[in-house]
Protein backbone atom coordinates (compact mmCIF):
# COMPACT_ATOMS: atom_id res chain seq x y z
CA UNK A 1 0.00 0.00 0.00
CA UNK A 2 1.18 3.68 -0.96
CA UNK A 3 2.68 5.58 2.14
CA UNK A 4 -0.43 8.38 3.45
CA UNK A 5 2.00 11.45 2.82
CA UNK A 6 2.51 10.45 -0.91
CA UNK A 7 -1.51 10.11 -1.19
CA UNK A 8 -2.13 13.32 0.62
CA UNK A 9 0.19 15.41 -1.48
CA UNK A 10 -1.11 13.95 -4.95
CA UNK A 11 -3.16 17.10 -5.88
CA UNK A 12 -4.32 16.60 -9.42
CA UNK A 13 -4.32 19.50 -11.94
CA UNK A 14 -7.69 19.48 -14.02
CA UNK A 15 -6.81 21.30 -17.50
CA UNK A 16 -9.45 22.56 -19.62
CA UNK A 17 -8.40 23.27 -23.19
CA UNK A 18 -7.41 26.40 -24.28
CA UNK A 19 -9.41 26.59 -27.42
CA UNK A 20 -12.60 25.62 -25.49
CA UNK A 21 -11.93 28.28 -23.11
CA UNK A 22 -11.23 30.74 -25.80
CA UNK A 23 -14.92 29.43 -27.78
CA UNK A 24 -16.42 29.75 -25.00
CA UNK A 25 -15.79 33.47 -24.20
CA UNK A 26 -16.14 34.54 -27.75
CA UNK A 27 -19.68 32.51 -28.19
CA UNK A 28 -21.09 34.42 -25.13
CA UNK A 29 -19.74 37.70 -26.50
CA UNK A 30 -21.35 37.27 -29.63
CA UNK A 31 -24.40 35.74 -27.73
CA UNK A 32 -24.63 39.41 -25.84
CA UNK A 33 -23.77 41.79 -28.84
CA UNK A 34 -26.91 39.57 -30.48
CA UNK A 35 -29.18 40.06 -27.24
CA UNK A 36 -28.35 43.84 -27.26
CA UNK A 37 -29.51 44.53 -30.74
CA UNK A 38 -32.35 42.81 -30.20
CA UNK A 39 -32.98 45.17 -27.06
CA UNK A 40 -32.25 47.90 -29.33
CA UNK A 41 -34.63 47.07 -32.33
CA UNK A 42 -37.20 46.56 -29.75
CA UNK A 43 -36.95 49.61 -28.12
CA UNK A 44 -36.68 51.42 -31.81
CA UNK A 45 -39.87 49.59 -32.93
CA UNK A 46 -41.44 51.12 -29.20
CA UNK A 47 -39.89 54.39 -29.79
CA UNK A 48 -40.93 54.92 -33.63
CA UNK A 49 -44.67 53.35 -32.90
CA UNK A 50 -45.26 56.19 -30.20
CA UNK A 51 -43.49 58.59 -32.74
CA UNK A 52 -40.82 59.64 -30.32
CA UNK A 53 -38.60 62.69 -30.63
CA UNK A 54 -35.06 62.33 -32.64
CA UNK A 55 -34.23 65.85 -31.19
CA UNK A 56 -34.19 63.28 -27.27
CA UNK A 57 -30.64 62.33 -26.82
CA UNK A 58 -32.47 58.35 -25.74
CA UNK A 59 -34.21 58.44 -28.75
CA UNK A 60 -30.99 60.00 -31.02
CA UNK A 61 -28.71 57.01 -29.49
CA UNK A 62 -31.74 54.26 -29.78
CA UNK A 63 -32.31 55.30 -33.68
CA UNK A 64 -28.13 55.24 -34.46
CA UNK A 65 -27.21 52.19 -32.79
CA UNK A 66 -30.06 50.20 -34.31
CA UNK A 67 -29.73 51.64 -37.66
CA UNK A 68 -26.36 48.94 -37.71
CA UNK A 69 -28.31 46.26 -36.80
CA UNK A 70 -31.21 46.72 -39.08
CA UNK A 71 -28.85 47.48 -42.47
CA UNK A 72 -29.26 44.08 -43.61
CA UNK A 73 -32.91 43.89 -43.62
CA UNK A 74 -33.59 47.49 -45.17
CA UNK A 75 -35.95 47.35 -48.00
CA UNK A 76 -37.69 43.65 -47.36
CA UNK A 77 -40.76 45.64 -45.72
CA UNK A 78 -42.45 49.38 -46.00
CA UNK A 79 -43.04 50.57 -42.95
CA UNK A 80 -46.79 50.77 -42.06
CA UNK A 81 -48.69 53.67 -40.56
CA UNK A 82 -49.89 53.62 -37.12
CA UNK A 83 -52.60 56.76 -36.29
CA UNK A 84 -51.34 60.16 -37.24
CA UNK A 85 -47.43 60.43 -36.90
CA UNK A 86 -46.49 57.25 -35.62
CA UNK A 87 -45.53 53.93 -37.56
CA UNK A 88 -44.79 50.29 -37.46
CA UNK A 89 -41.23 48.72 -38.55
CA UNK A 90 -42.00 45.64 -40.30
CA UNK A 91 -38.52 45.19 -41.24
CA UNK A 92 -37.56 45.84 -37.30
CA UNK A 93 -40.17 43.14 -36.25
CA UNK A 94 -38.25 40.75 -38.68
CA UNK A 95 -34.72 41.85 -38.08
CA UNK A 96 -36.08 40.82 -34.22
CA UNK A 97 -36.94 37.30 -35.56
CA UNK A 98 -33.80 36.60 -37.50
CA UNK A 99 -31.53 37.86 -34.88
CA UNK A 100 -33.80 35.97 -32.20
CA UNK A 101 -32.65 32.65 -34.35
CA UNK A 102 -29.05 33.64 -34.38
CA UNK A 103 -29.66 34.27 -30.38
CA UNK A 104 -30.32 30.53 -29.88
CA UNK A 105 -27.87 29.00 -32.43
CA UNK A 106 -25.27 30.79 -29.93
CA UNK A 107 -27.39 29.86 -26.83
CA UNK A 108 -26.82 26.12 -28.57
CA UNK A 109 -22.76 26.90 -29.14
CA UNK A 110 -22.16 27.83 -25.76
CA UNK A 111 -24.11 25.03 -24.40
CA UNK A 112 -22.53 22.36 -26.43
CA UNK A 113 -18.89 24.26 -25.75
CA UNK A 114 -19.69 23.78 -21.94
CA UNK A 115 -20.74 20.17 -22.69
CA UNK A 116 -17.60 19.36 -24.07
CA UNK A 117 -15.68 21.50 -21.19
CA UNK A 118 -17.85 19.15 -18.49
CA UNK A 119 -16.62 16.14 -20.70
CA UNK A 120 -12.60 17.04 -20.36
CA UNK A 121 -13.11 17.48 -17.10
CA UNK A 122 -14.97 14.30 -16.09
CA UNK A 123 -12.42 12.37 -18.35
CA UNK A 124 -9.49 13.97 -16.50
CA UNK A 125 -10.97 13.37 -12.98
CA UNK A 126 -11.52 9.84 -14.00
CA UNK A 127 -8.27 9.61 -14.94
CA UNK A 128 -6.86 10.86 -11.70
CA UNK A 129 -8.99 8.37 -9.50
CA UNK A 130 -7.54 5.63 -12.07
CA UNK A 131 -3.93 7.01 -10.82
CA UNK A 132 -4.81 6.91 -7.72
CA UNK A 133 -6.27 3.62 -7.36
CA UNK A 134 -3.06 2.40 -8.55
CA UNK A 135 -0.64 4.14 -6.04
CA UNK A 136 -2.72 2.77 -3.67
CA UNK A 137 -2.19 -0.89 -4.83
CA UNK A 138 1.75 -0.14 -4.84
CA UNK A 139 3.30 -1.73 -1.73
CA UNK A 140 4.82 1.37 0.59
CA UNK A 141 8.38 2.63 0.15
CA UNK A 142 10.43 1.59 2.86
CA UNK A 143 13.19 4.17 4.29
Amino acid sequence: MANNNDIKNYIPTITVPAYLRISRILAYIMYAWVIFGIAVLLLRVFLLAFSANLGAPFANFIYRTSNDYLEPFRGIFPPRQLGETGYLDVAALFAIIIYLFIAWLFSTLVTYIQHKIDRTVAEQKAGFKAQLAQKLKQPAKRV
